[in-house]
């Protein structure tokens, strides 16, 4: 059994464990006198661990020093005379090591599936090779760029592409959510890929946690930014048959810095969105 498979079993087990002792003890018949915030903890801290994105970034250490934390500042704070009457210093023992254990099975499980997903990732562009960067660790490249384009009183181009993706696999829940991440992960490399060859060599592109492309284009104005993107969205549109929603900008016409640039773009992607629904609705009436 792989390791990952190992990391679910675990988990699974642990909280089947955790249930059946709460079943008891709402049946008024405890194997163990547990409080009841302690079903609540596990139940809130094991879910949280796994499936919080930035578990995987720091050291088993901190999910356990933060949940184990918690754990203490309840027991002090709440009275366990009235959930748990019957328990003893080893009781509260046994519940902070379960606490620990849960959040460090949840752990494991979590960087498993940051695993799977880097794997997939990785398929995707093996399958779609581009230059696509994550936009999480380009702040310096961005920054540096705007500022030449400042003291060099040169236009910088800015573009949102957003791909609209659509939810054409079929099957049971659980293997159509896997599907469909797979699906998703590989239009997301191929959207790259097209991108990669519309664009020049010093055009930068990004991707950001919503999974949308940001182009910044030196030496480009609105109306050369507008048809660049035009350009892209119908190549995205031959080649996957999904849509495109863009909206662009320009320094130093729209915007001064970065996150000006990106508010711009958003407001007119939703604009653009807003005419396309009005444009479908004069047509059906």
């Amino acid at each position: 059994m792989s390791s990952f498979k190992q990391s679910i079993f675990w988990v699974a087990f642990y909280l089947a464990v955790v249930f059946i002792l709460a079943q008891f003890d709402y049946a008024d018949s405890p194997i163990i006198d547990f409080a009841k915030y302690f079903y609540f903890m596990v139940m809130v801290a094991v879910p949280a661990t796994i499936f919080f994105p930035l578990t995987t970034k720091t050291s088993v250490f901190v999910p356990i020093v933060i949940w184990g934390s918690i754990y203490l500042v309840m027991l002090q704070i709440l009275d366990r005379t009235v959930s748990a009457p019957n328990s003893t210093f080893p009781i509260i023992l046994l519940e902070f090591i379960l606490v620990i254990v849960g959040v460090w099975l949840g752990f494991q499980l979590a960087v498993g599936i940051s695993h799977a997903e880097s794997l997939m990732d990785a398929m995707a562009l093996s399958a779609y090779p581009n230059r696509t960067k994550s936009i999480e660790g380009a702040s310096q490249k961005i920054k540096i760029e705007i500022t030449r384009s400042r003291r060099y009183h040169r236009p910088l181009g800015f573009l949102l592409l957003q791909v609209n993706l659509t939810e054409h696999v079929k099957g049971g829940q659980v293997f159509f959510n896997v599907q469909r991440d797979l699906s998703n992960r590989f239009s997301f490399a191929r959207t790259g890929q097209i991108i990669d060859e519309h664009i020049r060599q010093t055009d930068m592109v990004f991707r950001d946690q919503n999974n949308r492309f940001v182009i910044l284009c030196p030496e480009t104005n609105y109306q050369n930014s507008q048809a660049l993107a035009q350009r892209i969205s119908e190549a995205v549109q031959q080649e996957t048959g999904l849509g495109v929603s863009w909206g662009s900008a320009t320094f130093p016409d729209d915007a001064l810095n970065f996150d000006d640039l990106m508010d711009v773009a958003v407001s007119r992607i939703a604009l653009q969105r807003e005419t396309a629904e009005e444009k479908q609705g004069i047509a059906e009436t």
